[in-house]
């Protein structure tokens, strides 16, 4: 318990100090990006984190509106990719003998992005989404078996910051560091799902791609904007 205050308090802190620097600065941008045509943003990622004391995957996808590239926001799908052994047991009507679990996490995710700085091949962005799902034990093995524990619900809160470098001009590197906090959980979930998020990535700029090795081409705008 020492440990996990530990790990909230030092992020809170970290992001208050970032937030007040950015602030000024930030509204500024917010309003003349806010100007600008919106366009339409998709986003697939997989972020890592801990379950318990297991490396776990999460996917997403997220889909939204974006402003002058620097402001993204809309709504997103998540997933417990990894298939995590749990220490609960699962017993069934036509089954008298216990059933091995693994835990089972989905939610929906409103989420938003910022970019507050860009320079030469740099990009920092604060990323951040709120999750409203569901968690649940099912059979590890197999999902035939009648299970008689509902779905529990989840809140999470999840602040990163992103770093991104661009090699060339249409393809990129970067990593997101954040925070998984569990806002609410049912106490039935043993696992301890609060947790560091790390996220390692390699970007593909398609439009910028296509415009570089096919500058004549004929790509309608709004279909460049998507890529």
């Amino acid at each position: 318990m020492f440990q996990k205050t530990k790990i909230r308090g030092a992020f809170f802190i970290f992001f208050i100090m970032v937030f007040s620097y950015t602030k000024a600065q930030l509204l500024d941008s917010l309003k003349q990006d806010l100007k600008m045509k919106p366009v339409f943003h998709y986003k697939l990622d997989s972020r890592s984190a801990f379950i318990g004391n297991k490396s776990a995957n999460v996917w997403g996808i997220k889909l939204g509106i974006g402003f002058n590239k620097n402001l993204r926001f809309g709504l997103g799908y998540n997933y417990l990719k990894s298939r995590l052994p749990s220490t609960e047991t699962l017993r069934s009507p036509n089954n008298l003998f216990p059933v091995k679990a693994r835990l089972r996490i989905r939610y929906l995710s409103i989420y938003a992005e910022y970019v507050y700085y860009r320079k030469n091949k740099w990009e920092l962005s604060v990323p951040v989404q709120f999750g409203l799902g569901n968690t649940l034990y099912v059979p590890y093995f197999s999902s035939d078996v009648a299970i008689i524990k509902e779905p529990t619900f989840l809140l999470l809160y999840e602040p990163c910051l992103s770093v991104n470098y661009r090699i060339v001009k249409f393809i990129g590197i970067g990593t997101e560091m954040g925070l998984r906090l569990a806002l609410h959980k049912d106490r039935q979930i043993k696992e301890q799902i609060t947790a560091p998020i790390y996220v390692f990535k390699a970007m593909i700029y398609w439009g910028d791609m296509i415009n570089y090795f096919w500058p004549n081409h004929k790509i309608p705008k709004p279909i460049m904007d998507v890529l």
